[in-house]
């Protein structure tokens, strides 16, 4: 009669895997199994050895293996006897690491624990780790001579097989396997449940493809269509620091296994206590909101009525967060700090900020420096800064168009048989949400999305606080002139709103914060 498979109650969901992984031997003879944890990967592994020469298929795809890793974070390897040989034989030292007398949790009877001597396991690991460093070096040379001679497709193709190589051998170290069937960047997906750190190194471009991999494929569209402009050459230098940092993690990984190998004993994990956020209040407001990582890269101080405020200038990580929303935020801080706080959000993810980096990289490499960031759910945030900014005239675009519509209004306004004012409103809260959004791109290298106006004006008074001198001619105006700006309330209503006597307010306005924007483009 076997006997049952205990999980120990060092797990915090060890009955529910007890109950799992008895399911599973009563349909599989399971000879050994291992319960260890990785410190790395902060996830449980369960280590079960079957009798069988080969794994099933089937079995590694299993609902209970998937379920085993979402819900009780423990990754779970099935090892056939085969498996086990080509591990002990590879040197990888996996085995010796999660399979020893320290995490042993069960043995069928007739069988054996028995492995060879961590000595000898230690010399297969020396030749494994020669072996690597053998055809490094020879990608690293043809990668030189390939920049040398110019052949930068020839350098990308080659980049690529470098790429291989290191995720090959992390698959070996880290997960006892290596999945050459799947693509680059699948692999690397993989490995990031049992190496986080891969995820400070390359930028999602979505769930499963990085930005880095597409580029470095673009050499082979390049090479196909015979067009060179194909190639994604903005990313040189990004590819170059990506792969020494890639270098650098093989590297450590390869020593960390040595160390651990000979040090078998399973220690508790200590939790870290983090210091309070003097900005807690807000980040517990926008954690719902699931950001990845805010900077804060502005901060000031406002009274009113002998009551101080904070001004927060947030950029926000995100792809779950759209334009209404940051509106949401904006208030919501505000009446739940009960105004200790204000803040000023712009949002984007990761993967729109590296797309868009031809325009604002200045901007986002100014704000996204780890000084300003408060709060990171995961890793920082990654982005592949190119060599330089490309020049763009949409600013200049964007500054005539502006210009034009103003001049049209003036021109309306000097009609002396003018019966009625409708559609000054419009022309109106148009002009000024379009120098709100010039203004920041003239003077921070970035324009907004079609952000709410609130949060327009803000940036405003944050590229320039000459902006704020404006206020007085906004408390002349009966009516509230931001809610007037507002086009989707602005619709409809705004002629009854306005009178003779309020279009000199609106007039002086609009030319003073013309001027400033024109002193921009007399630089």
């Amino acid at each position: 009669m076997s006997h049952k498979i205990i999980i120990p109650n060092t797990h915090p969901h060890h009955q529910r895997l007890t109950d799992s992984i008895n399911s599973f031997a009563g349909k599989h003879d399971v000879k050994l199994a291992f319960l260890s944890y990785s410190k790395t990967s902060q996830k449980h592994f369960l280590i079960v050895h079957i009798k069988d020469t080969h794994v099933p298929e089937d079995v590694q795809k299993s609902k209970w293996i998937r379920k085993a890793l979402e819900q009780f974070d423990t990754h779970i390897f099935i090892m056939g006897e085969q498996n086990v040989a080509v591990g002990l034989r590879r040197g990888s030292l996996f085995i010796n690491r999660h399979c020893n007398a320290s995490t042993f949790i069960y043995k069928k009877e007739g069988h054996e624990f028995t492995y060879p001597k961590l000595s000898k396991q230690l010399k297969k690991f020396r030749q494994l780790k020669e072996d690597y460093y053998h055809t490094k070096f020879l990608l690293d040379a043809e990668i030189e001579g390939a920049k040398e001679n110019n052949a930068f497709s020839m350098a990308y193709h080659l980049y690529l097989s470098l790429f291989e190589h290191y995720i090959f051998y992390l698959e070996i170290l880290c997960i006892g396997d290596y999945f050459s069937k799947g693509s680059l960047s699948e692999r690397i997906v993989r490995l990031e449940g049992f190496l986080p750190e891969v995820k400070t190194l390359m930028l999602k471009k979505t769930e499963n493809t990085y930005f880095i991999i597409d580029a470095l494929n673009s050499a082979k569209k390049a090479d196909k269509e015979q067009e060179l402009s194909s190639l994604k050459d903005e990313f040189e230098d990004a590819i170059f620091q990506t792969e020494q940092r890639l270098q650098s993690v093989v590297e450590n990984v390869f020593d960390e296994i040595k160390k651990t190998a000979k040090k078998t004993e399973q220690n508790p994990i200590l939790i870290e206590h983090k210091e309070v956020s003097p900005y807690e209040p807000v980040i517990t407001i926008l954690e719902r909101f699931r950001i990845r990582e805010i900077f804060l890269f502005h901060q000031e101080e406002e009274s009113f009525e002998n009551k101080k405020t904070t001004v927060l200038y947030l950029l926000l990580i995100s792809s779950k967060i759209n334009n209404d929303s940051l509106f949401n935020i904006m208030q919501m801080v505000s009446k739940q700090t009960e105004g200790r706080f204000n803040v000023v959000p712009i949002a984007h993810s990761g993967a729109w900020i590296q797309e868009h980096l031809w325009e604002y990289q200045e901007f986002f490499q100014k704000v996204m420096i780890p000084e300003n960031s408060i709060f990171q759910a995961d890793v920082p945030t990654v982005i592949h800064w190119h060599k330089e900014q490309l020049y763009s005239d949409t600013c200049a675009m964007h500054y005539r168009d502006c210009n034009e519509l103003y001049e049209k209004y003036k021109l309306l306004r000097s009609q002396e048989e003018l019966k009625s004012n409708e559609g000054l409103g419009l022309i109106l809260s148009a002009l000024f949400y379009r120098i709100g959004a010039i203004f920041p791109y003239a003077t921070l290298g970035y324009r907004p999305n079609d952000i709410n106006i609130r949060i327009l004006w803000k940036l405003c008074e944050y590229a320039d606080p000459k902006v704020k001198n404006f206020t007085y001619l906004i408390k002349k105006l009966p009516f509230d002139f931001f809610e007037f700006i507002n086009p989707h309330k602005n619709l409809y209503w705004n002629f009854s709103q306005l009178g003779e006597k309020h279009f000199p307010i609106l007039d002086e306005l609009a030319q003073g914060f013309l001027d400033l924007v024109d002193k921009q483009f007399e630089k």
